[in-house]
C-alpha cells in the first residue's frame, strides 16, 4: 500500500488536527475507520476529551480505553432494529441481513438498519429519561438512556424510535436481582441468545417479560408493545418506542 500524507506525520501533529473537529463526538468515530492507526489514537487517546468526561467517569467502574471505548460507541451509535425488538429475535444473523438491506415490500427496512450504526438525533445520554422508563420499584436504579426522540427509523405500520443507555453498577441494582431472582420458567421467558450491539455478551433479558418497565405504556392494537427494552449483563440496554413519548 502506497504511503500516504499522514504516514509521514507524528502523533502530536496528528492529534492536532483531530483537536480541530467539532464537538460532535461521531467524527471520532467516523476518524477511527479510516485506519488502525486512527483507530487506536482515537481509543487511547481521544475518547475522553470528545465524549462527555464527567458523566462517563461517574459510569465507569475502571479507567481503561476499552472501557471509554464502549461508552463512546453507546453514546453514538443506534442499537438497529435487531438489537432493539423490532426485528424477530429468532431470526438469524443471514436472514436479518437479507431482509434489512432488500428492503421487501413487506418491511419497509433501510438497508442496514437492521443493526448498529451511527445515531441520528441527539447523543446525550440522560438519567431523567431512564427514570421514566423503569417501574416504579426500580426508580433508584440508575439508568441513563439517550435524550428523546432517539434514533428515528420509519416502516410501513409505524415510526419507531430507537434509544440505547447504560446501567450505574448494574449488578447492584434492583434490575439485575430482579432477572437474576425469579423462578427457571421467569428466567427462560425474559432471557433471549441475541448479543449485545454495544459489547461482546451473548445473551441478553427482555425487560418488558421481566415487568421491569414502567406500566401503563400498553400495546398497540395489533398487540405489539409500545416500548420494549433490552439489557445486558453488563448493563448496556437496547430498545424502541412507537408513537407517544415516555411521559404523558
Amino acid at each position: 500500500m502506497s504511503e500516504t500524507v499522514f504516514d509521514t506525520l507524528n502523533d502530536d501533529i496528528i492529534f492536532t488536527i483531530f483537536a480541530k473537529l467539532d464537538n460532535d463526538p461521531r467524527h471520532c468515530a467516523r476518524v477511527a475507520c479510516v485506519s488502525t492507526r486512527f483507530f487506536s489514537l482515537i481509543r487511547d487517546f481521544c475518547w475522553k476529551t470528545k465524549s462527555f468526561p464527567s458523566l462517563f467517569s461517574d459510569l465507569l467502574s475502571d479507567d481503561t480505553p476499552a472501557a471509554w471505548f464502549t461508552l463512546h460507541k453507546l453514546s453514538v451509535c443506534c442499537p438497529g432494529l435487531r438489537h432493539s425488538g423490532v426485528l424477530p429475535t429468532t431470526t438469524t444473523t443471514t436472514a436479518a441481513e437479507s431482509e434489512g438491506e432488500r428492503c421487501s415490500k413487506n418491511r419497509k427496512i433501510c438497508s442496514g438498519y437492521w443493526k448498529s450504526h451511527l445515531a441520528t438525533g441527539n447523543w446525550n445520554l440522560s438519567r431523567e429519561q431512564g427514570s421514566k422508563l423503569l417501574a416504579r420499584q426500580f426508580r433508584d436504579d440508575c439508568l441513563y438512556i439517550c435524550d428523546w426522540p432517539g434514533c428515528v427509523h420509519f416502516e410501513e405500520k409505524r415510526k419507531y424510535n430507537l434509544f440505547r443507555g447504560v446501567f450505574k453498577n448494574f449488578k447492584q441494582t434492583r434490575v439485575w436481582r430482579s432477572i437474576n431472582d425469579g423462578n427457571g420458567t421467569e428466567r427462560k421467558r425474559s432471557k433471549i441468545d441475541l448479543g449485545c450491539a454495544f459489547c461482546h455478551c451473548t445473551q441478553i433479558w427482555d425487560l418488558h417479560s421481566a415487568f421491569c418497565l414502567r406500566r401503563g405504556f400498553g400495546f398497540h392494537d395489533d398487540g405489539e408493545p409500545v416500548v420494549r427494552a433490552y439489557v445486558c449483563e453488563n448493563g448496556h440496554v437496547s430498545g424502541a418506542w412507537t408513537y407517544v413519548p415516555m411521559y404523558s
